[in-house]
Protein backbone atom coordinates (compact mmCIF):
# COMPACT_ATOMS: atom_id res chain seq x y z
CA UNK A 1 0.00 0.00 0.00
CA UNK A 2 3.01 2.63 0.59
CA UNK A 3 4.69 1.63 -2.44
CA UNK A 4 1.34 2.30 -4.35
CA UNK A 5 0.44 5.90 -2.44
CA UNK A 6 4.08 6.51 -3.03
CA UNK A 7 3.87 6.06 -6.89
CA UNK A 8 0.42 8.00 -7.26
CA UNK A 9 2.13 10.84 -5.02
CA UNK A 10 4.70 10.63 -7.57
CA UNK A 11 2.66 10.75 -10.98
CA UNK A 12 0.30 13.55 -9.68
CA UNK A 13 3.80 15.56 -8.68
CA UNK A 14 3.68 19.11 -11.17
CA UNK A 15 7.30 17.72 -12.49
CA UNK A 16 7.05 14.44 -13.22
CA UNK A 17 4.80 13.43 -15.89
CA UNK A 18 1.48 15.16 -16.86
CA UNK A 19 -0.76 16.77 -14.91
CA UNK A 20 -4.33 15.18 -13.57
CA UNK A 21 -5.92 18.49 -16.12
CA UNK A 22 -3.69 16.98 -19.05
CA UNK A 23 -4.12 13.58 -18.29
CA UNK A 24 -7.87 14.26 -18.49
CA UNK A 25 -7.69 15.63 -22.03
CA UNK A 26 -5.13 12.85 -23.74
CA UNK A 27 -6.00 9.88 -21.74
CA UNK A 28 -4.77 6.12 -22.48
CA UNK A 29 -6.86 4.11 -25.58
CA UNK A 30 -9.97 3.00 -25.01
CA UNK A 31 -9.42 -0.56 -24.57
CA UNK A 32 -12.74 -1.15 -26.26
CA UNK A 33 -10.86 -0.04 -29.45
CA UNK A 34 -8.23 -2.02 -31.24
CA UNK A 35 -5.25 -0.09 -31.24
CA UNK A 36 -3.68 -1.06 -34.12
CA UNK A 37 -7.41 -0.09 -35.82
CA UNK A 38 -7.21 3.29 -34.71
CA UNK A 39 -3.74 3.86 -35.45
CA UNK A 40 -4.65 2.63 -38.86
CA UNK A 41 -7.75 4.71 -38.94
CA UNK A 42 -5.56 8.10 -38.33
CA UNK A 43 -2.98 6.98 -40.62
CA UNK A 44 -5.36 6.57 -43.54
CA UNK A 45 -7.66 9.83 -42.42
CA UNK A 46 -3.53 11.83 -42.55
CA UNK A 47 -3.21 11.16 -46.53
CA UNK A 48 -7.51 11.11 -47.34
CA UNK A 49 -7.57 14.76 -45.56
CA UNK A 50 -4.10 15.97 -47.16
CA UNK A 51 -5.28 14.80 -50.57
CA UNK A 52 -8.56 17.15 -51.21
CA UNK A 53 -7.39 19.91 -49.23
CA UNK A 54 -4.41 20.20 -51.64
CA UNK A 55 -7.03 19.43 -55.16
CA UNK A 56 -9.05 22.27 -53.72
CA UNK A 57 -6.11 25.06 -52.95
CA UNK A 58 -5.13 24.23 -56.26
CA UNK A 59 -8.21 24.04 -58.07
CA UNK A 60 -8.92 27.49 -56.48
CA UNK A 61 -5.50 29.32 -57.46
CA UNK A 62 -6.05 28.44 -60.70
CA UNK A 63 -9.62 29.63 -60.70
CA UNK A 64 -8.56 32.97 -58.49
CA UNK A 65 -6.24 33.45 -61.50
CA UNK A 66 -8.98 33.02 -64.33
CA UNK A 67 -11.78 35.15 -62.42
CA UNK A 68 -8.79 37.95 -62.21
CA UNK A 69 -8.16 38.13 -65.61
CA UNK A 70 -10.03 41.27 -66.74
CA UNK A 71 -8.66 43.19 -64.12
CA UNK A 72 -5.11 41.71 -64.87
CA UNK A 73 -5.86 42.57 -68.59
CA UNK A 74 -6.95 45.75 -67.99
CA UNK A 75 -4.01 45.86 -65.89
CA UNK A 76 -1.14 44.90 -68.56
CA UNK A 77 0.98 47.55 -68.79
CA UNK A 78 1.59 47.57 -65.15
CA UNK A 79 5.26 47.58 -64.26
CA UNK A 80 6.59 44.56 -62.03
CA UNK A 81 3.74 42.05 -60.77
CA UNK A 82 0.99 44.23 -61.03
CA UNK A 83 -0.81 42.75 -63.74
CA UNK A 84 -1.79 40.13 -61.92
CA UNK A 85 -1.13 41.69 -58.54
CA UNK A 86 -4.21 40.14 -56.45
CA UNK A 87 -4.05 36.96 -57.82
CA UNK A 88 -0.21 36.74 -57.46
CA UNK A 89 -0.95 38.02 -53.50
CA UNK A 90 -2.92 35.35 -52.93
CA UNK A 91 -0.84 32.34 -54.71
CA UNK A 92 2.22 34.29 -52.20
CA UNK A 93 -0.04 34.03 -49.12
CA UNK A 94 -1.23 30.32 -49.79
CA UNK A 95 2.16 29.42 -49.70
CA UNK A 96 2.42 31.07 -46.53
CA UNK A 97 -0.80 29.08 -45.42
CA UNK A 98 0.62 25.55 -46.58
CA UNK A 99 4.22 26.43 -44.66
CA UNK A 100 2.55 27.32 -41.56
CA UNK A 101 0.38 24.63 -41.63
CA UNK A 102 2.76 22.22 -42.32
CA UNK A 103 4.41 23.39 -38.90
CA UNK A 104 1.15 23.24 -36.74
CA UNK A 105 0.30 19.55 -37.92
CA UNK A 106 4.15 19.10 -36.41
CA UNK A 107 3.54 20.52 -32.86
CA UNK A 108 2.40 17.89 -30.15
CA UNK A 109 -1.30 18.09 -29.78
CA UNK A 110 -1.37 18.84 -26.04
CA UNK A 111 0.67 22.05 -26.92
CA UNK A 112 -2.15 23.32 -28.60
CA UNK A 113 -4.46 23.02 -25.47
CA UNK A 114 -1.62 24.39 -22.91
CA UNK A 115 -1.69 27.58 -24.83
CA UNK A 116 -5.46 27.34 -25.97
CA UNK A 117 -5.93 30.32 -23.63
CA UNK A 118 -3.54 32.83 -24.97
CA UNK A 119 -4.39 31.69 -28.74
CA UNK A 120 -8.28 32.75 -28.06
CA UNK A 121 -7.26 35.95 -26.06
CA UNK A 122 -4.31 37.30 -28.80
CA UNK A 123 -7.38 35.97 -31.42
CA UNK A 124 -10.16 38.47 -29.57
CA UNK A 125 -7.30 41.55 -29.45
CA UNK A 126 -6.81 41.01 -33.35
CA UNK A 127 -10.59 41.16 -34.01
CA UNK A 128 -11.01 43.98 -31.28
CA UNK A 129 -8.33 46.33 -33.57
CA UNK A 130 -11.15 46.48 -36.63
CA UNK A 131 -12.26 49.33 -34.32
CA UNK A 132 -9.22 51.35 -34.41
CA UNK A 133 -7.96 53.73 -36.76
CA UNK A 134 -6.18 50.30 -38.34
CA UNK A 135 -10.01 49.18 -39.13
CA UNK A 136 -10.25 48.90 -42.90
CA UNK A 137 -14.11 49.12 -44.45
CA UNK A 138 -14.46 46.77 -46.86
CA UNK A 139 -18.34 46.17 -48.25
CA UNK A 140 -19.69 48.07 -45.57
CA UNK A 141 -18.23 45.47 -42.90
CA UNK A 142 -14.81 47.29 -40.83
CA UNK A 143 -13.81 43.51 -40.44
CA UNK A 144 -10.46 44.18 -41.63
CA UNK A 145 -7.38 45.74 -40.36
CA UNK A 146 -4.22 46.92 -42.62
CA UNK A 147 -0.79 47.27 -40.42
CA UNK A 148 2.51 48.19 -42.60
CA UNK A 149 0.99 48.01 -46.16
CA UNK A 150 -0.75 44.30 -45.24
CA UNK A 151 -4.48 43.14 -44.67
CA UNK A 152 -5.58 40.77 -42.92
CA UNK A 153 -8.73 39.78 -41.84
CA UNK A 154 -8.61 39.11 -38.07
CA UNK A 155 -11.88 36.92 -37.63
CA UNK A 156 -10.59 34.21 -39.73
CA UNK A 157 -7.74 33.58 -37.46
CA UNK A 158 -9.84 34.04 -34.45
CA UNK A 159 -11.97 30.94 -35.67
CA UNK A 160 -9.15 28.44 -35.39
CA UNK A 161 -8.58 30.21 -32.43
CA UNK A 162 -12.11 29.83 -30.96
CA UNK A 163 -11.84 25.90 -31.98
CA UNK A 164 -9.30 25.33 -30.14
CA UNK A 165 -10.21 27.02 -27.28
CA UNK A 166 -13.80 25.68 -27.23
CA UNK A 167 -12.49 22.31 -27.58
CA UNK A 168 -9.59 22.76 -24.42
CA UNK A 169 -12.21 23.88 -22.21
CA UNK A 170 -15.20 21.17 -23.44
CA UNK A 171 -12.83 18.41 -22.99
CA UNK A 172 -12.51 18.94 -19.60
CA UNK A 173 -15.76 18.32 -18.55
CA UNK A 174 -18.18 15.12 -17.66
CA UNK A 175 -20.36 13.97 -21.48
CA UNK A 176 -24.08 15.28 -20.31
CA UNK A 177 -23.00 17.37 -17.43
CA UNK A 178 -26.16 17.85 -15.31
CA UNK A 179 -25.01 21.70 -14.48
CA UNK A 180 -25.88 24.02 -17.27
CA UNK A 181 -23.30 26.59 -15.51
CA UNK A 182 -20.20 24.03 -16.61
CA UNK A 183 -21.45 24.56 -20.21
CA UNK A 184 -21.90 28.43 -19.72
CA UNK A 185 -18.60 29.30 -17.77
CA UNK A 186 -16.36 29.91 -19.56
CA UNK A 187 -17.16 28.04 -23.08
CA UNK A 188 -20.60 29.72 -23.53
CA UNK A 189 -19.60 33.54 -22.13
CA UNK A 190 -16.46 32.85 -24.36
CA UNK A 191 -18.08 31.62 -27.55
CA UNK A 192 -20.45 34.92 -27.04
CA UNK A 193 -17.54 37.42 -26.58
CA UNK A 194 -16.17 36.19 -30.01
CA UNK A 195 -19.49 36.41 -31.70
CA UNK A 196 -19.93 39.92 -30.07
CA UNK A 197 -16.90 40.99 -31.32
CA UNK A 198 -17.06 40.35 -35.06
CA UNK A 199 -20.08 41.87 -35.06
CA UNK A 200 -18.71 45.05 -33.81
CA UNK A 201 -17.32 45.16 -37.43
CA UNK A 202 -20.70 44.49 -38.67
CA UNK A 203 -20.15 41.62 -40.75
CA UNK A 204 -23.48 38.67 -39.81
CA UNK A 205 -22.21 36.16 -41.90
CA UNK A 206 -19.23 35.67 -40.31
CA UNK A 207 -20.98 35.89 -37.10
CA UNK A 208 -23.26 33.24 -38.11
CA UNK A 209 -20.15 30.79 -38.89
CA UNK A 210 -19.10 31.61 -34.97
CA UNK A 211 -22.69 30.71 -33.65
CA UNK A 212 -22.28 27.47 -36.28
CA UNK A 213 -18.73 26.82 -34.03
CA UNK A 214 -20.49 27.06 -30.80
CA UNK A 215 -23.47 25.04 -31.70
CA UNK A 216 -21.18 22.39 -33.26
CA UNK A 217 -19.08 22.28 -29.73
CA UNK A 218 -21.38 22.16 -27.74
CA UNK A 219 -22.71 18.97 -29.71
CA UNK A 220 -19.69 17.16 -29.98
CA UNK A 221 -19.41 18.06 -25.87
CA UNK A 222 -22.52 16.24 -25.54
CA UNK A 223 -24.75 18.79 -24.11
CA UNK A 224 -28.05 17.94 -23.16
CA UNK A 225 -31.00 18.88 -25.60
CA UNK A 226 -32.66 20.67 -23.45
CA UNK A 227 -29.85 23.39 -23.05
CA UNK A 228 -29.51 23.59 -26.87
CA UNK A 229 -33.51 24.90 -26.46
CA UNK A 230 -32.49 27.04 -23.87
CA UNK A 231 -29.83 29.03 -25.18
CA UNK A 232 -30.81 28.85 -29.15
CA UNK A 233 -34.22 30.39 -28.84
CA UNK A 234 -32.26 33.18 -27.76
CA UNK A 235 -30.04 33.10 -30.27
CA UNK A 236 -32.56 32.97 -33.11
CA UNK A 237 -34.35 36.00 -31.59
CA UNK A 238 -30.70 37.98 -31.77
CA UNK A 239 -30.31 36.55 -35.45
CA UNK A 240 -33.22 37.88 -36.52
CA UNK A 241 -33.14 41.37 -34.73
CA UNK A 242 -29.74 42.13 -36.28
CA UNK A 243 -31.51 41.10 -39.35
CA UNK A 244 -34.11 43.53 -39.20
CA UNK A 245 -32.39 46.42 -38.21
CA UNK A 246 -29.72 46.83 -41.34
CA UNK A 247 -31.36 47.67 -44.40
CA UNK A 248 -29.18 45.75 -46.31
CA UNK A 249 -29.60 42.26 -44.45
CA UNK A 250 -33.27 43.25 -44.76
CA UNK A 251 -33.10 43.22 -48.56
CA UNK A 252 -31.49 40.05 -48.68
CA UNK A 253 -33.72 38.47 -46.96
CA UNK A 254 -36.74 39.45 -48.48
CA UNK A 255 -34.86 39.70 -52.02
CA UNK A 256 -34.46 36.03 -51.40
CA UNK A 257 -37.76 34.99 -50.38
CA UNK A 258 -39.43 36.62 -53.16
CA UNK A 259 -37.07 35.28 -55.99
CA UNK A 260 -36.62 31.77 -54.79
CA UNK A 261 -39.06 30.00 -57.51
CA UNK A 262 -38.79 33.12 -60.00
CA UNK A 263 -36.65 32.97 -62.88
CA UNK A 264 -33.83 35.17 -62.89
CA UNK A 265 -34.21 39.00 -64.00
CA UNK A 266 -32.52 40.77 -66.90
CA UNK A 267 -34.10 43.70 -66.67
CA UNK A 268 -32.47 44.46 -62.93
CA UNK A 269 -30.05 41.43 -62.08
CA UNK A 270 -28.91 40.88 -58.90
CA UNK A 271 -25.70 38.33 -57.74
CA UNK A 272 -27.72 35.58 -57.42
CA UNK A 273 -29.40 36.12 -60.98
CA UNK A 274 -25.55 36.58 -63.09
CA UNK A 275 -24.49 33.31 -60.87
CA UNK A 276 -27.43 31.45 -62.15
CA UNK A 277 -26.72 32.54 -65.99
CA UNK A 278 -22.84 31.38 -65.38
CA UNK A 279 -24.27 28.32 -64.12
CA UNK A 280 -26.83 27.54 -67.29
CA UNK A 281 -24.02 28.48 -69.96
CA UNK A 282 -21.74 26.35 -68.16
CA UNK A 283 -23.85 23.51 -68.81
CA UNK A 284 -22.32 19.70 -68.03
CA UNK A 285 -18.36 20.46 -69.26
CA UNK A 286 -18.27 23.76 -69.15
CA UNK A 287 -17.24 26.62 -71.19
CA UNK A 288 -13.94 26.27 -70.75
CA UNK A 289 -10.82 27.47 -68.40
CA UNK A 290 -11.04 31.28 -68.79
CA UNK A 291 -13.58 31.72 -70.97
CA UNK A 292 -16.40 32.76 -68.49
CA UNK A 293 -18.08 36.14 -69.55
CA UNK A 294 -19.83 36.65 -66.03
CA UNK A 295 -16.90 37.55 -64.22
CA UNK A 296 -15.90 40.51 -66.71
CA UNK A 297 -16.81 44.30 -64.78
CA UNK A 298 -21.05 44.42 -65.09
CA UNK A 299 -21.72 41.21 -64.23
CA UNK A 300 -21.07 38.78 -61.18
CA UNK A 301 -19.16 40.84 -58.48
CA UNK A 302 -16.66 39.38 -56.04
CA UNK A 303 -16.32 36.67 -58.74
CA UNK A 304 -12.70 35.34 -57.27
CA UNK A 305 -13.98 35.80 -53.77
CA UNK A 306 -17.57 35.26 -52.41
CA UNK A 307 -18.78 34.00 -55.52
CA UNK A 308 -15.44 31.42 -57.15
CA UNK A 309 -18.04 28.92 -57.15
CA UNK A 310 -19.93 30.34 -60.03
CA UNK A 311 -16.81 30.69 -62.30
CA UNK A 312 -15.98 27.16 -61.48
CA UNK A 313 -19.68 26.30 -62.90
CA UNK A 314 -19.38 28.82 -66.30
CA UNK A 315 -15.59 27.48 -67.04
CA UNK A 316 -16.00 23.86 -66.00
CA UNK A 317 -19.00 23.32 -65.48
CA UNK A 318 -20.94 20.49 -63.74
CA UNK A 319 -18.00 18.13 -63.65
CA UNK A 320 -16.01 20.84 -62.10
CA UNK A 321 -18.76 21.75 -59.14
CA UNK A 322 -19.02 18.17 -58.60
CA UNK A 323 -15.12 17.69 -57.92
CA UNK A 324 -15.22 20.62 -55.39
CA UNK A 325 -18.53 18.74 -53.61
CA UNK A 326 -16.82 16.14 -53.64
CA UNK A 327 -13.53 17.00 -52.49
CA UNK A 328 -15.69 18.32 -49.14
CA UNK A 329 -16.89 15.13 -48.77
CA UNK A 330 -14.08 13.71 -48.69
CA UNK A 331 -12.51 16.31 -46.33
CA UNK A 332 -15.67 16.07 -43.79
CA UNK A 333 -15.66 12.22 -43.70
CA UNK A 334 -12.31 11.98 -43.14
CA UNK A 335 -12.29 14.59 -40.38
CA UNK A 336 -15.63 12.97 -38.92
CA UNK A 337 -14.01 9.82 -39.05
CA UNK A 338 -10.89 10.79 -36.80
CA UNK A 339 -13.38 12.34 -34.67
CA UNK A 340 -15.26 9.50 -33.99
CA UNK A 341 -12.16 7.28 -33.11
CA UNK A 342 -9.41 9.96 -31.83
CA UNK A 343 -8.47 8.43 -28.41
CA UNK A 344 -8.45 11.87 -26.74
CA UNK A 345 -11.91 14.14 -26.02
CA UNK A 346 -9.36 17.19 -26.87
CA UNK A 347 -8.39 15.62 -30.54
CA UNK A 348 -12.22 14.51 -30.86
CA UNK A 349 -13.29 18.08 -30.35
CA UNK A 350 -11.16 20.21 -31.97
CA UNK A 351 -10.93 17.64 -35.61
CA UNK A 352 -14.78 17.37 -35.03
CA UNK A 353 -15.22 21.09 -34.79
CA UNK A 354 -12.67 21.73 -37.87
CA UNK A 355 -15.16 19.39 -39.80
CA UNK A 356 -18.35 21.84 -38.84
CA UNK A 357 -16.20 24.67 -39.36
CA UNK A 358 -14.67 24.13 -42.75
CA UNK A 359 -17.07 22.09 -44.52
CA UNK A 360 -20.00 24.08 -42.89
CA UNK A 361 -19.09 27.02 -44.23
CA UNK A 362 -18.51 25.58 -47.76
CA UNK A 363 -21.53 23.97 -48.00
CA UNK A 364 -23.20 27.34 -46.98
CA UNK A 365 -21.21 28.92 -49.54
CA UNK A 366 -22.50 27.14 -51.98
CA UNK A 367 -26.04 27.52 -50.94
CA UNK A 368 -25.59 30.92 -51.30
CA UNK A 369 -24.15 30.61 -54.84
CA UNK A 370 -26.76 28.69 -56.32
CA UNK A 371 -29.42 30.60 -54.79
CA UNK A 372 -31.12 28.18 -52.13
CA UNK A 373 -29.66 30.18 -49.38
CA UNK A 374 -30.04 34.60 -48.83
CA UNK A 375 -26.33 36.43 -49.68
CA UNK A 376 -24.44 36.83 -46.21
CA UNK A 377 -21.11 36.92 -47.83
CA UNK A 378 -18.67 33.93 -46.93
CA UNK A 379 -16.15 32.65 -48.58
CA UNK A 380 -15.24 29.22 -50.04
CA UNK A 381 -12.24 27.46 -48.19
CA UNK A 382 -9.39 27.27 -50.13
CA UNK A 383 -10.65 28.32 -52.74
CA UNK A 384 -11.71 32.04 -52.41
CA UNK A 385 -9.50 34.46 -53.15
CA UNK A 386 -8.80 36.00 -49.49
CA UNK A 387 -5.13 35.08 -47.91
CA UNK A 388 -6.36 35.04 -43.94
CA UNK A 389 -9.16 32.89 -44.80
CA UNK A 390 -6.63 30.36 -46.41
CA UNK A 391 -4.20 30.66 -43.80
CA UNK A 392 -6.79 29.85 -40.90
CA UNK A 393 -8.14 26.75 -42.81
CA UNK A 394 -4.97 25.68 -43.41
CA UNK A 395 -3.95 25.90 -40.08
CA UNK A 396 -7.14 24.27 -39.06
CA UNK A 397 -6.09 21.19 -41.25
CA UNK A 398 -2.37 21.15 -39.45
CA UNK A 399 -4.04 21.34 -36.25
CA UNK A 400 -6.58 18.25 -36.98
CA UNK A 401 -3.25 16.60 -38.78
CA UNK A 402 -1.53 17.12 -35.55
CA UNK A 403 -4.09 15.15 -33.33
CA UNK A 404 -3.96 12.61 -36.23
CA UNK A 405 0.03 12.13 -35.72
CA UNK A 406 -0.70 12.13 -32.16
CA UNK A 407 -1.58 9.16 -31.79
CA UNK A 408 1.02 6.47 -31.21
CA UNK A 409 2.77 4.88 -33.86
CA UNK A 410 0.77 7.01 -36.20
CA UNK A 411 3.92 9.12 -36.81
CA UNK A 412 6.48 5.73 -36.72
CA UNK A 413 4.41 4.11 -39.48
CA UNK A 414 5.10 6.87 -42.28
CA UNK A 415 8.50 6.28 -41.66
CA UNK A 416 8.60 2.97 -41.66
CA UNK A 417 6.68 2.58 -44.97
CA UNK A 418 9.36 5.18 -46.40
CA UNK A 419 12.05 3.22 -45.29
CA UNK A 420 10.08 0.13 -46.44
CA UNK A 421 9.59 2.14 -49.86
CA UNK A 422 13.42 3.24 -50.18
CA UNK A 423 14.42 -0.68 -49.67
CA UNK A 424 12.38 -1.47 -52.66
CA UNK A 425 14.02 1.18 -54.47
CA UNK A 426 17.73 -0.08 -53.83
CA UNK A 427 17.00 -3.14 -54.66
CA UNK A 428 15.20 -2.73 -58.00
CA UNK A 429 18.36 -0.57 -58.56
CA UNK A 430 20.57 -3.23 -57.51
CA UNK A 431 18.61 -5.67 -59.82
CA UNK A 432 19.06 -3.28 -62.72
CA UNK A 433 22.59 -2.91 -62.41
CA UNK A 434 22.94 -6.39 -62.37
Amino acid sequence: MADKRKNGARADRPGSGKSRATSSLFPRLNPSKDEAQVREVMRQSVISTLIPTFVLLILGLVMVYSATAPAGIRDANAVSLGAFRTANNHLVLSLVGVAVGGLCSLIPLRWFAAFANWLFGLGLALQVLVLTPLGVDVGGNTNWIQIAGIRLQPSELLKIATVVWLAAHLARLRDREADWRAYMFPTGIGAAAAFVCVMLGGDLGTGLIFILIAAGAFWLANMPARYFVAVGAPVVVIAGFLVAISDSRRTRVTDFAANLFAMPDSQHPTQPDFAMWAFGSGGIGGSGLGTGAEKWPGNLAEAQTDYIFAVIGEELGFGGCALVICMFLLLGWSLIRVSMNHPSKFGRISVGLVAIWICGQAFANMLVVTGLLPVFGVPLPFMSQGGTAVIAALLGVGVSVSAMLSVPGVRDSFKVRGSIAQGARAVLKRSNNE
